[in-house]
């Protein structure tokens, strides 16, 4: 598995109508997606979805980034192909697949089109402690930055002979092990330099910091959050009365 999709998580600056929508707004929407692609069971329920979600990439001008850094999952796919098709069947294998693409589609359209600042302060508008916000977007953050790393360690041992893709999966596997000591190092190297930094600023001093461009929620925000809201329930009671054979007006009615 290549570390090229790791290139969805990375912030892309732009003007379009994804990156104009407010975080909450976007946070949304990944709810939206990820509670219907683990509620929907049927093949063509989620094909129907996955449709829905693709032309987000487009929108936002990230499709050409997505597809490169989806080529680092291809082989992780192929996996999960062959595992559930033996394992179970060929009709569920596609299952989970369909799910993890909807999942990165939607994640990667909020990670390449959000700011990582307006990421934090969007968890703090939702009653988030401060340091937990800051937390979390520093570790997506650093996702692309471990990746990269990861590709320089690598070519660094290729240059010393390490052989990373000779013999099967499991020598594969067991070549990486070299890989994982540098790797863990230079982890621990920055998050000490973090930490540092971090203390020399004094954070954690004002437990309500500003912004200089605080959040606010336009009218097309509310259009895209009230949207999201009423998909979401509108097919989740869709699903409850088809697996229960309900009359979708008394569903409603309760």
């Amino acid at each position: 598995m290549s570390m090229e999709f790791a290139k969805v998580f990375n912030f892309l600056r732009g003007t379009t109508l994804i990156h104009q929508i407010d975080p909450r707004a976007k946070g949304m929407m990944i709810l939206s997606y990820s509670v219907l692609a683990f509620v929907l069971n049927d093949f063509w329920l989620l094909m129907g979805l996955f449709l829905l979600a693709l032309p987000l990439l487009f929108i936002a001008k990230i499709a050409p980034q997505f597809f490169q850094g989806m080529k680092g999952l291809s082989v992780l796919l192929f996996i999960i192909l062959i595992i559930n098709t033996y394992a179970i069947s060929f009709y569920s294998a596609l299952t989970v697949i369909m799910r993890i693409l909807i999942l990165m589609i939607v994640f990667s359209t909020y990670f390449q089109t959000t700011i990582p600042e307006d990421i934090t302060q969007s968890l703090i508008k939702v009653k988030i402690p401060y340091s937990i916000a800051y937390a979390l977007s520093l570790s997506f953050r650093f996702v692309p930055t471990m990746a990269k790393e990861t590709e320089i360690i690598s070519e660094a041992q290729l240059s010393r002979g390490h052989k990373l893709e000779v013999g099967g999966m499991i020598n594969q596997i067991k070549n990486l092990f070299p890989l994982l000591i540098p790797l863990l190092m230079s982890s621990i190297r920055r998050a000490f330099h973090v930490a540092e930094a971090l203390e020399t600023r004094a954070f954690g001093v004002n437990k309500h910091p500003t912004y200089f461009f605080p959040l606010k929620f336009k009218k097309m925000d509310w259009w895209v959050t009230i949207f999201y809201a009423v998909f979401l329930v509108g097919v989740l009671v869709l699903e409850i009365t088809e697996s229960l054979k309900i009359p979708s007006w008394l569903l409603i009615s309760l």
